[in-house]
């Protein structure tokens, strides 16, 4: 594997996807707040990016690039630059019919997808026997809240049923609980961690979707499942400042409409995993896990503004939000992109920290 070391936030990703951007011309380049030109431009961009190659040779462009980054560590920083841009400009190819039958079967073999997404997160290793001696602990503390949030994990989902027993998310989820006592953590169980893991187990086989799932919360975004989910609030804050300035105008409208960013935190707090369909979910996940979880920030107000023209015309707007447009992973990266490039770096640089890092007292912008 392409090995990475974890770090205080979860790549030096701002500048990276900046620099990816700024050699990319078919990123339209954008200031100030988002004109309606401009959203349908967003909305249409990269579609031609993203078909120019045969399913069979992008999949053997990411096959080559794992590959050599295996027989060259030495090189690493370059390699996941690589990787990165790949999944910016082409995206992951669709799976193969092995790759499902794979995953309907149980197989312990990971899909491409599951091989790119361990690289990101800089999964190493999976220890067998440690998840072995977790789960011989049996239920933990936390076993009624996650049985009953279980049995509605993606339950509208036929594929994922199919995919995912409730017995594997159950498995999954106690040892997590008890993993986190053991290293004495200030995490716990909290509602949303369900479905999160369940998108892990249905991507990658259960041994490796723990370790993932494990490493994705530990390390980058732990600050969003603490019990009083304090990074989600920041979130929030964020969220309603960068809103304010990329489009004043609903904005405004959603302020006379009892507007509180707190009506989205089920976007926030899900990682996406609220709105369905699971497809555009995973590539949605592998834009994050490529460049920074704090995108799902940026994602969500890519949503609210392909939202705008209902939003405005609605006299209730925020009942809206209690269930967002199915997922549309092409179109809310793009608009993403044209987010990121207007904003301040200072902004940029609080919201790049904010899953990991404490910026309370930071309260210019939050």
């Amino acid at each position: 594997m392409i090995s990475t070391e974890c770090s205080s936030r979860l790549f030096t990703l701002d500048l990276q996807l900046k620099l990816i951007l700024n050699s990319n011309s078919s990123f339209l380049f954008c200031t100030g707040s988002l004109s309606q030109s401009q959203l349908a431009a967003a909305a249409a961009v990269g579609a031609s990016s993203t078909t120019t190659s045969p399913n069979t040779a992008l999949r053997k462009k990411y096959l080559d690039l794992i590959e050599y980054g295996n027989k060259h560590y030495e090189t690493t920083t370059q390699n996941l630059y690589q990787l990165r841009k790949t999944i910016l400009l082409e995206g992951l190819p669709p799976e193969t019919e092995e790759e499902i039958e794979d995953r309907r079967k149980d197989s312990p073999r990971c899909s491409l997808r599951g091989l790119v997404w361990k690289i990101l997160l800089g999964i190493k290793e999976c220890d067998a026997e440690k998840y072995i001696e977790l789960l011989k602990l049996g239920s933990s503390d936390q076993y009624q809240k996650i049985r009953k949030d279980i049995s509605r994990t993606f339950m509208k989902d036929a594929l994922f049923c199919q995919a995912v027993s409730q017995d594997k998310l159950s498995r999954c989820l106690n040892a997590f609980v008890h993993m986190t006592s053991e290293i004495k953590s200030n995490l716990n169980y909290v509602q949303g961690m369900n479905a999160i893991c369940g998108a892990f187990l249905y991507v990658l086989p259960e041994l490796d979707a723990f370790y993932c799932f494990q490493q994705l919360v530990l390390h980058y975004c732990h600050l969003y499942l603490v019990p009083k989910i304090s990074g989600v609030h920041t979130a929030l804050n964020i969220l309603d400042t960068i809103l304010e300035f990329v489009d004043p105008e609903l904005y405004g409208y959603l302020k006379t409409r009892s507007y509180d960013p707190v009506l989205l935190t089920h976007a926030i707090l899900s990682l996406g995993t609220s709105t369905p369909p699971l497809g555009e979910l995973l590539h949605l996940w592998d834009f994050y896990f490529a460049f920074g979880i704090h995108l799902n920030v940026i994602c969500t107000i890519a949503q609210l503004l392909l939202m705008r023209d209902t939003l405005l015309a609605h006299p209730s707007p925020c009942s809206l939000f209690r269930s967002l447009p199915e997922l549309d992973s092409e179109t809310i990266i793009n608009l993403s992109i044209h987010i990121v490039r207007q904003l301040p770096d200072d902004l940029y640089d609080l919201l790049v920290d904010h899953p990991i890092a404490d910026i309370s007292s930071q309260d210019e912008f939050v």
